[in-house]
């Protein structure tokens, strides 16, 4: 197979996989039997790690849907970006990440070449709608701390909707052409495979490190690097008078949770990103068991991400808090009594 990589962020497996049938008389035994293990230890590993990001991510992501849903306190356009970003984990999760432990433990594609394409394509469009619903939720937030005055216009429930739905057109449109280069086909050894097929992998490489994430991530960081000066500087905003102090922090308080999402999606991504760009655009890639031990690694940390956001708005957000609590111990939700206290809770946490 030709300029042809399995998923976006893997190298193909393949070749690695089968060169148990490909053994010789002068290959080194000892090099042999340690790609051997490394293959039965996959076999187990991978799927169990894989299968706890599953579940764990999954259930999170939908009780964090639930509790929006279900905690009326929680309102404002942070709400449905939030909400928003917890489909697109699940889509991914469910799309990629259950995917991936297929290679290592039947080492072919069994699912055919139209579920083959579909796959992939809805792969890449959670991926992507995921990193540009992160490029929305800074914006809000520094339009709504940098500049208040302006966050009366522009925050509103309609402009929010019109943002959302317009970046899952774009998503959605822009990622048609993978549904036709992602093909199933069988190799040398009558090995099923579904794979991207492109015809300059250096090309592809680097367009996509740009668009998935360099670009985003460079948007992201001038966003957040207006945000962090208010933080740092410790004045309050223009357009804000004192009677508005316990909304300016509450309006701090969800900032810094979406300013910590970002930064734990920029970490945990990178290392999955470089690798994929790496192996693309050089020509002197090795594929070894150390080397597909590193991607493995690699990928942990960037799917274990779409589980941590969740607990992220657990620990940030009061009110969402106590919606999951409702939730898990199938309690009705209280509405909050009047008062000072109940006033710094409902002011809307999610503004």
């Amino acid at each position: 197979m030709e300029s042809t990589t399995l998923m976006y962020e893997d190298i193909d497996y393949i070749n690695f996989w089968n060169i148990s049938g490909n053994i010789t008389n002068d290959m080194d035994m000892e090099k042999y039997e340690e790609i051997l293990k490394f293959i039965s230890l996959t076999r187990i590993i991978i799927p169990v790690l894989f299968g706890l990001i599953t579940i764990f991510g999954l259930l999170g992501n939908i009780l964090t849907i639930a509790g929006i849903q279900r905690h009326k306190t929680i309102r404002g356009i942070t709400k449905y970006l939030i909400a928003n970003l917890a489909i697109t984990d699940i889509l991914y999760i469910a799309f990629g990440v259950s995917f991936k432990a297929i290679y290592p433990v039947l080492h072919f594609w069994p699912f055919g070449y139209i579920w083959c394409r579909i796959h992939m394509y809805l792969e890449y469009v959670s991926y992507f709608a995921k990193i540009y619903t992160l490029v929305l939720m800074s914006l809000d937030r520094y339009i709504a701390l940098v500049h208040p005055i302006r966050a009366i216009i522009l925050r509103t429930k309609q402009n929010g909707y019109i943002a959302l739905i317009a970046s899952w057109i774009l998503v959605i449109l822009g990622n048609i052409p993978f549904i036709f280069i992602a093909k199933e086909e069988v190799t040398g050894e009558q090995t099923k495979v579904c794979y991207i097929h492109f015809e300059d992998p250096s090309r592809f490489a680097t367009c996509y490190f740009m668009f998935s994430y360099l670009l985003p991530l460079i948007v992201l960081i001038f966003l957040n690097g207006h945000i962090f000066r208010v933080f740092l500087t410790g004045k309050t905003p223009t357009g804000y008078t004192n009677g508005d102090l316990i909304q300016l922090e509450v309006n701090k308080s969800v900032t810094k949770m979406v300013v910590l999402v970002v930064a734990l999606y920029a970490v945990c991504w990178m290392p999955l990103q470089v690798i994929m760009l790496y192996s693309l655009v050089s020509k002197e890639v090795h594929f070894t068991v150390t080397f597909a031990s590193i991607i493995y690694a690699a990928q942990c940390l960037a799917y274990m991400n779409s589980c941590i956001n969740p607990i992220l708005y657990t620990f940030y957000i009061h009110t969402f808090r106590n919606g999951i609590q409702n939730i898990i111990c199938c309690r009705k939700t209280r509405r909050p009594t009047t008062g000072s206290h109940s006033s710094l809770i409902t002011t809307s946490d999610m503004l």
